[in-house]
């Protein structure tokens, strides 16, 4: 059990959060968490809708006194980034994950934690629970499968939202409140290979890890390393022929390990894996590989194809493509090689490509297709979303910022952001939106270093509260 008695007043969200993380809620994988919603709102009267893409809205009434206020909807996600750490035991499509107290974070055993965007889901059901909090008209909105292109968002249904104000809790630093972000797309490409008849071969095993990772929209400039890539690389200068290989688990995260199968020179692959981690020590001081031989029975790709896979993979970009001209530090176009397989007679890389400007993302998607084409591999895209462009006169950013300052007698920092939010979308299918992200601090999200600051947890709780009194 979670206990934090220091934090009373944010008790209720701590317990919420708790719930939920009992419940397995990775992308794709949200029905047990919607039916949670579901029976939360029948147990307490209260109205909801649920639709076929899991994504679920709890209304409740006015508190006495804020009847005629507008509407304030409170938006989260409810999948998270599955990640486990090698040879964990959990199977995270049928359990919770493991939560505990360590200081002041919570963190998980061997696994992500989900505060992205847990936090999110337990504030919204601490203030549907509560009994002795004023509060305009609430529509808690939870989304599902944003970590997977924000298919919740895009196939929401307009009708189901009637609120204007909306406060999104999907950022991960307290005092900044987030009122801009990039577009993206998801993109594949996947090329068909031939490999040759069985035979038994001297098989390398390859493992390479000890990446910081990280997520494709905050911490794509931070200039951590992808694992794929780096192992490709390895492979290539090592003249190796693939057997089979698999590396990250979203698009959206910067992938941390990659495993493959190979045959070949095992003096030229450990050769090849010690220049590599020289050469980006200073970035990743925590690569380690581990190489294995056995004799086994393998079908290994031709050998012309197996040339074709790695030299795929080492030309398809990955990391920052251009920096905005107009905000310093700003990344305006990126994209992210997330998930890498190499199964039966085919190898597959799938990107989240991001960009501030629609033209700079079609045209990075131009370039992924030139390079597929190349070496005649199939190209598509899927879960476009747009821009969340910034709105020059904002209510709700103007009530957000003075209650800030009031509170903690400092400005909040107002910015736009790189990452994708469920805002762009929101905005585009509900017109005259006006929204601002914010959340608590979250650290190394989507790695299974995450770790949510109580104590911050508990301050936003208090400001969101201020924030709905104010409104």
């Amino acid at each position: 059990m979670l206990i934090i008695p220091e934090y009373n007043e944010a008790a209720s969200v701590f317990y919420f959060f708790e719930e939920i993380s009992k419940i397995p809620h990775g992308s794709g994988n949200t029905g047990k968490i919607a039916d949670y919603l579901a029976e939360f709102a029948r147990a307490r009267g209260l109205k909801y809708v649920r639709d076929a893409y899991d994504n679920v809205v709890i209304r409740k009434p006015a508190t006495k006194g804020y009847e005629e206020r507008p509407t304030v909807v409170l938006q989260g996600h409810l999948d998270m980034v599955a990640e486990k750490v090698p040879g964990a035991a959990i199977d995270m499509e049928k359990e919770g994950v493991e939560i505990y107290r360590d200081g002041d974070f919570i963190r998980a055993k061997d696994t992500t934690l989900g505060g992205d965007d847990g936090v999110a889901v337990a504030y919204a059901l601490a203030l549907l629970d509560a009994e002795d909090i004023p509060h305009p008209a609430v529509e808690a909105v939870f989304t599902s499968d944003e970590e997977i292109g924000l298919i919740g968002a895009v196939n929401i249904a307009p009708e189901a939202i009637s609120g204007r104000l909306l406060i999104n809790i999907d950022s991960d630093e307290e005092g900044i409140f987030t009122v801009g972000c990039a577009g993206g797309m998801r993109s594949d490409v996947v090329l068909k290979l031939s490999r040759e008849c069985e035979r038994e071969e001297n098989v390398l095993s390859l493992s390479l890890g000890g990446f910081k990772g990280g997520h494709s929209g905050v911490e794509i400039d931070k200039g951590r390393e992808n694992a794929v890539k780096v192992l490709f690389e390895a492979l290539k200068a090592s003249g190796v022929r693939l057997i089979s290989a698999v590396g990250g688990n979203a698009d959206n995260a910067i992938p941390r390990a990659c495993e493959c199968k190979v045959i070949g020179d095992g003096a030229a692959l450990l050769s090849a894996l010690d220049a590599v981690k020289e050469k980006y020590a200073a970035v990743e001081p925590d690569i380690c590989y581990e190489i294995t031989k056995k004799r086994e029975y393998t079908r290994p790709l031709t050998e012309a194809d197996s040339d074709a896979a790695i030299d795929l993979i080492c030309e398809l970009p990955s990391g920052i493509i251009a920096m905005s001209g107009n905000i310093p530090g700003l990344v305006e176009t990126s994209l992210n090689l997330g998930i890498l397989r190499l199964e039966d007679d085919s190898i597959s890389a799938s990107f989240s490509v991001r960009s501030a400007k629609g033209e700079e993302k079609a045209r990075l998607g131009k370039r992924l297709s030139e390079i597929a084409a190349k070496y005649g591999a199939e190209y598509g895209e899927r879960g476009a979303y747009p821009a969340w462009e910034y709105r020059e006169d904002s209510h709700l950013r103007d009530v957000m910022v003075d209650v800030y300052k009031r509170l903690y007698n400092k400005e909040p920092k107002v910015v736009i952001i790189h990452a994708g939010l469920e805002c762009g979308i929101l905005s585009e299918k509900l017109p005259g939106l006006d929204c601002v992200s914010i959340g608590p601090d979250n650290f190394d999200i989507h790695t299974t270093e995450e770790h949510l600051s109580i104590s911050s947890t508990a301050r936003v709780w208090d400001y969101l509260k201020a924030v709905l009194k104010e409104i």
